[in-house]
């Protein structure tokens, strides 16, 4: 069965390349097995060096998956409670509405989304800019909605709850991710990426044009912080992945209520549905030059991880299509459209 399903994916990442741009790196692991493991296209186009299977991508959103459990961690060492409100950790918010921890994290806060906002993209996100100035413009906007009121997903709670995390444990956000959850899992070639450090093997990010790709604009990356601001492989966000199955970190009841959907499409750190008939707990992450993909189908213990750092890829499709054949199902590969005449 494995080399078959390998025959198939590799004869569909063929058929996709042959019609498709795609830059970066694919795992599809299940029952333990690495089912392929492969690595497309450049790091760095402008020094013509490839893509490895080791090559090093910006994640984005799927750091809230280690934010989420790193809130968990400190909730189980009796250093703060779910349901204890923000402003305990962060005074800056005594004045704004009560929010609490757990309503972050589940992304039914109210707090306006502070990468949506005008000012933001229109030039804060190239200097930087210290935590205090964007409390200061966080409190200076209205809220979209009533605390608990709905779900709308925010990266302003987790930019929070980074701060929840260095007040709680006394200790910066990279500092406390390296020493309680990459180093105990051996996720070596993981770690927060401040803007301000030499990374190795980082790829570089481009964005589309009429003339191909391009490099894509820089992003103060301290900005970003624990909403997004993290880097990983392949293989390292595998360990990440199969580390639940061990409850390494956390309790057992813990996990339990990360992948607990109540009420919202979301738990500690991870969308929860349902995708070819199976159930699902997955990431992504898509902001300036990279896309990223994360699922997993815990009954079946398949995890499928698509990287890229080429922001015009389908990576959410790309990595339905490849669970699809997994699962036995027909995956077509589409056609390029024709251009305009």
């Amino acid at each position: 069965m494995k080399l078959a399903t390998l025959r198939v994916l590799r004869q569909y990442m063929d058929d996709y390349m042959a019609k498709w741009p795609f830059s970066g790196t694919i795992l599809v692991a299940r029952k333990g097995e690495l089912l392929f493991r492969e690595a497309y296209g450049h790091a760095s186009l402008e020094h013509d060096v490839p893509n490895r299977p080791e090559t090093k991508f910006g994640i984005w959103s799927i750091t809230k998956s280690f934010t989420a459990l790193s809130v968990a961690m400190l909730a189980e060492e009796g250093k703060l409670k779910l349901d204890d409100e923000l402003s305990r950790y962060i005074p800056e918010l005594a004045a704004a509405p009560r929010i609490t921890i757990l309503q972050a994290m589940n992304h039914v806060s109210g707090l306006v989304n502070f990468t949506n906002m005008p000012e933001y993209n229109g030039g804060l996100n190239k200097k930087p800019v210290s935590k205090e100035e964007t409390l200061r413009l966080l409190l200076s906007k209205p809220m979209d909605f009533e605390p608990g009121a709905q779900f709308a997903y925010n990266n302003t709670g987790y930019f929070l709850l980074g701060l929840v995390i260095e007040a709680a444990s006394g200790m910066a956000f990279d500092a406390f991710i390296a020493s309680r959850i990459l180093q105990p899992l051996g996720l070596s070639r993981t770690g927060v990426n401040d803007g301000r450090s030499l990374i190795p093997d980082l790829a570089s990010a481009y964005h589309a044009s009429e003339n191909g790709p391009i490099p894509m604009e820089f992003i103060e990356m301290s900005t970003v912080f624990s909403a997004g601001g993290m880097y990983s492989t392949i293989d390292d966000l595998h360990a990440w992945a199969q580390s639940f199955d061990t409850a390494k970190l956390v309790s057992r009841s813990t996990l339990e209520q990360a992948f607990a959907k109540e009420g919202a499409p979301y738990g500690l750190g991870w969308f929860l549905d349902e995708k070819h008939g199976r159930r699902r707990i997955h990431h992504g992450g898509a902001y300036r030059g990279f896309r990223t993909e994360l699922h997993r189908y815990p009954d079946e213990e398949t995890t499928i991880i698509v990287l890229t750092n080429y922001d015009f890829v389908p990576a959410t499709k790309l990595a339905d299509a490849l669970s699809a054949l997994v699962f036995g199902e027909e995956s077509v590969v589409p056609e390029f459209p024709q251009p305009m005449p």
